[in-house]
């Protein structure tokens, strides 16, 4: 039996067999990174918040990807933005070498933080303090504060603020508190007069805005998002004492890869209201999946399957002929099993999104069946195509790229990255894994 080695032992191993090669001599289901697309997506999205306003801030969420080499990417090495969200606690661990660098100085918890985590983030907390770097906590009930309180009293030598998001439910009914609500005012009422906390901002996210299919749908859950959150921060300057209230700015954080995609082509309505906005408060635009993309986000109309860097490797193992499919190997566990709105587990590149074209429609644990599908896709873009390059047919051995519903889910399933420059191996990325 071969001894134990470390992730980045075997990184090095990788790279000794596969850096230079094709991704058609790839292990099969392997996970490759289009570094080029990566690069593209990262500086499209900075350039066009710029180009918005300068003064618009910006905040990546690492948990698409979960690699320290594609946030330096996404923050382009630090050089104006400095802030990240991250959901895991393996996550922000992962992120100590760009914090020591300073390329990170400001991480936000993405999750409310149950009460047995309280003592581990107040210890990363610590230590990131040693750097300059600042934990950020998101919270949406009144339980989370007291757990933060009954730990500074408890742990008089912890000695830090805890500094606060209070993350508001624009309709996805996920996490967070909605706009009118109760809860919401005992909040941040807590939040605004508890000793040791500091209330930095409101936070949401619009995960409905993966339902849109137009640039207008999306603006619109981008609208209702910013509009919540400014109301948010209305609700809490009245509690606050007027010499107090005039004084404070918060930061309203908002965005999904939708409404940050729409966000850096705003309207000019947009624009007036981010004008607004930022008269008394600062705006800031998170998102995570543009890094990589997928086809719930082609399914938007606001990507193209062109720009998808994360891809699936597989092999076709068999041709049945008799129901026209192909078996493959690649199942549940190298490609998830999420629903879009454009059918398929996965999506064969190089093929049109709508029409005619081979999916992967069913799968199993460790395999895939490669199935014949035509339906018409309204609102999605197409990629440019070469009729000549796309096999009507394979033959067992042969390989196919996939494209991934959604990359969050398929990038999890996977050890490491290949990372390729026009389809050959560059490099090797090991993602942070874990809770």
């Amino acid at each position: 039996m071969e001894p134990t080695i470390s992730l980045s032992e075997q990184r090095e191993m990788l790279l000794e067999t596969y850096n230079h090669a094709n991704i058609e001599d790839l292990p099969t289901p392997s996970f490759i990174v289009d570094l080029n697309l990566v690069k593209d997506n990262c500086r499209r999205m900075l350039d066009g918040l710029e180009a918005i306003s300068p003064d618009l801030r910006f905040r990546p969420h690492v948990k698409t990807h979960k690699t320290a080499e594609i946030v330096r990417l996404q923050l382009d090495n630090g050089r104006k933005h400095q802030s990240v969200v991250a959901s895991t606690i393996s996550e922000i661990r992962g992120l100590a070498p760009l914090v020591q660098d300073g390329t990170v100085k400001d991480i936000l918890y993405g999750i409310p933080p149950t009460k047995s985590k309280i003592p581990t983030v107040a210890g990363i907390a610590q230590q990131l303090h040693q750097f300059g770097a600042t934990l950020r906590l998101m919270i949406d009930s009144p339980a989370q504060l007291q757990f933060l309180r009954d730990y500074s009293q408890n742990h008089p030598t912890y000695g830090l603020p805890w500094s606060i998001f209070i993350k508001i439910n624009v309709g996805d009914n996920r996490a967070g508190q909605t706009i009118g609500g109760s809860d919401l005012l005992e909040v941040i009422q807590q939040a605004v007069i508890a000793e040791n906390i500091g209330l930095y901002g409101f936070y949401s996210h619009a995960g409905g805005s993966y339902s849109s299919t137009s640039f207008d749908s999306a603006s619109e859950f981008l609208d209702k998002e910013v509009r919540s959150v400014y109301e948010a921060s209305a609700l809490a300057r009245s509690i606050l004492v007027p010499s107090e209230a005039g004084q404070q700015r918060f930061v309203l954080s908002v965005g999904a890869t939708p409404t940050a995609h729409t966000s850096a082509k705003a309207f000019e309505m947009t624009k007036k209201l981010f004008k607004k906005v930022m008269e008394n408060d600062d705006l800031e635009i998170h998102a995570g999946n543009y890094a990589m993309l997928d086809m719930q986000q082609v399914a938007t109309s606001l990507v193209s399957p062109s720009n998808i860097a994360g891809r699936v490797v597989a092999e076709v193992i068999t041709y049945y002929s008799d129901r026209n499919e192909y078996l493959i190997d690649a199942g549940v566990l190298a490609l998830a099993r999420e629903p879009g709105r454009i059918p398929g587990i996965a999506t064969i590149k190089g093929q049109r999104v709508s029409g005619e074209r081979w999916i992967v429609g069913r799968v199993s644990q460790e395999h895939g069946i490669l199935t014949k599908r035509t339906e018409n896709i309204e609102n999605v873009l197409e990629q440019p195509l070469d009729e000549a390059t796309i096999p009507k047919s394979w033959t067992p051995g042969d390989r196919v790229v996939l494209l991934p519903q959604h990359s969050c889910i398929t990038s999890s399933m996977y050890q490491w990255y290949y990372v390729v420059e026009n389809d050959i191996v560059v490099d090797v990325f090991v993602p942070w894994r874990g809770w």
